[in-house]
């Protein structure tokens, strides 16, 4: 593990940050090249990033800061002030906090620039996929987003100074669950996935939506092995694992809802293509 790779100064630079930003600068260059090759305007991609990446950072925040408003009552600048600790950086997001985000972002973007938003959204939809796997690694390497006590060889033992290494001392385990790596994994599987589905492109919008329905059941599974506290959870299910089954009914009945009415949806496709090559 190395959550600090180096310094500038007296600051250091956290491996988290440095993979957040390693994603988001893959994303932007893959969907670039993925928008020019599905005949799109590739310089549409780094301007609507922009606000996605503000909008995912804001949201993950938000989110965090909605379930663990208690760390913050007392400090409220805390919130978003990114100088706390001797360090750079601002410490509590929650993925599907920015995931939410990013998308509501994206949808508005578009609506106001008048361009088709679906087109887009499948040039961008492997980029997710490959987002999560990035970040995720940084995240183990940061010792955050850790899983409950576990054995054998898909466990790790963290060093005391991580987050994950002090919950592991606390609960006296051997080792914990590398929840990190079993997302990053599925995150690779997804934006694999996407691109294999990108050869076919039944409808506009397929990829983005079977990201969404990808990562609803990637996120709901890898949940059982995460560690989470009683006031995260809703009944036996984390907060997390229930916005997964509100996001996997959406996206799975946008993707039954083109298949049951491909001809109108190839029609809308048509249309979208023509009218986004006219922009470009």
């Amino acid at each position: 593990m190395h959550s600090e790779l180096f310094h500038i100064g007296s600051f250091p630079i956290h491996s988290y940050g440095v993979m957040l930003a390693l994603s988001f600068l893959f994303g932007i260059l893959l969907s670039s090249y993925r928008a020019k090759k599905a005949g799109l305007d590739p310089n549409i991609i780094p301007d609507v990033a922009f606000w996605v990446i503000l909008a995912a950072i804001i949201g993950s925040r938000l989110y965090y800061v909605g379930l663990h408003f208690e760390e913050f009552k007392d400090n409220l600048l805390s919130i978003v002030n990114p100088f706390q600790g001797g360090s750079i950086g601002i410490g509590g997001l929650v993925m599907y906090g920015g995931f939410i985000g990013a998308v509501v972002a994206g949808v508005i973007f578009f609506k106001v620039k008048k361009i088709p938003f679906l087109p887009y959204a499948d040039a961008m939809a492997p980029s997710v996929g490959f987002g999560i796997m990035l970040t995720r690694i940084g995240c183990f390497l940061n010792g955050c987003c850790y899983g409950g006590a576990g054995h054998g060889p898909f466990s790790a033992s963290f060093p005391l100074s991580s987050p994950a290494g002090a919950y592991q001392a606390h609960i006296h385990a051997d080792a914990l669950y590398m929840s990190q790596l079993f997302e990053s994994a599925g995150g690779l599987v997804i934006g694999l996935t996407v691109l294999l589905i990108g050869r076919f492109k039944p409808f506009v919008g397929l990829q983005f939506y079977v990201v969404g329905v990808m990562y609803a059941i990637l996120r709901f599974m890898v949940d059982f092995s995460r560690f989470y506290s009683e006031s995260e959870k809703l009944g036996t299910l984390s907060h997390n694992q229930v916005v997964c089954i509100v996001l996997f009914i959406v996206f799975s009945g946008l993707i039954l809802k083109n298949y049951l009415f491909k001809d109108e949806s190839s029609g809308n496709e048509k249309n979208a293509n023509t009218g986004v090559a006219s922009k470009s």
